[in-house]
């Protein structure tokens, strides 16, 4: 496994489930905002989620480079913490000759991953000296009775700790945090590889090259924090909130 699968590995967890409290503890029962794309009616209705994650980034590159993108996500599966890992791989782009008449390369593709039906599509359209690189990822799943669906419900049909993954095979990305002209949502895209071309668009908040600590004993949730911490809030559990927990996944 590379240091980047780890780190995305880690995220896809941390985005979901930060810390192991019990059942029936109030924080952290439900995934963070970021990464979650919920089914279409329900965002709708809800009037503050989304049914996609929009990742936009500025690509500084010769014609004939080629993009790639790819999403890892979570699918709910049974009650609590539990839920499948997948991963959505988009077909690579080309950049065209800046001459060409073609302003604007595009790749996409629709699969389902359990219950959900996902989509995603990679455009790459000329901004300036460079180019403006566009990843969406859309959760198509229909849902019956969408104003009856509590928020429970519709987490069980949805995307859940989407993290985007965007590399090229030339030149160099800019820094989603500096790029301007990007409209980002539903994520927090951040460099991701120290030379600049990859860009991982993450479910939480994250500084560019971000890395699993060194301390950390591999990629569990919340590798990037602090551990010890963790480990002697658990040794204040009661032996019934221990084992509440030990039943979860």
């Amino acid at each position: 496994m590379s240091t980047l699968d780890e780190l995305v590995d880690t995220l896809l967890y941390e985005g979901y489930a930060l810390y192991p409290y019990t059942p029936g503890a109030t924080k952290n029962a439900t995934p963070t905002p970021f990464g979650i794309a919920y089914p279409p009616a329900y965002a709708a209705r809800s009037g503050s989620t989304f049914d996609h994650v929009q990742v936009e980034c500025l690509l500084l590159a010769a014609a004939g480079t080629t993009v790639e993108a790819e999403a890892r996500f979570l699918v709910a599966t049974g009650a609590g913490h539990r839920a499948e890992p997948y991963r959505l791989a988009l077909p690579p782009v080309a950049l065209a000759d800046r001459d060409a008449p073609e302003a604007a390369r595009a790749s996409a593709v629709t699969v389902a991953a359990g219950p959900v039906e996902v989509a995603g599509a990679v455009t790459a359209e000329r901004r300036g000296r460079g180019w403006l690189v566009r990843v969406r990822i859309e959760n198509h799943t229909a849902v019956v009775e969408s104003g009856a669906l509590s928020r429970a419900e519709a987490l069980t049909r949805s995307l859940l700790s989407t993290n985007v993954l965007i590399r090229t095979s030339d030149g160099r990305f800019v820094s989603p945090l500096d790029a301007e002209g990007c409209r980002n949502v539903n994520t927090w895209p951040v460099l991701a590889a120290p030379d600049d071309r990859t860009v991982l668009a993450a479910a939480i908040v994250l500084p560019d090259h971000p890395a699993v600590a060194t301390a950390s004993r591999g990629n569990l949730f919340d590798g990037t924090e602090i551990e010890e911490a963790l480990l002697l809030h658990i040794h204040t559990l009661s032996e019934g909130e221990q084992a509440a927990i030990a039943e979860q996944d």
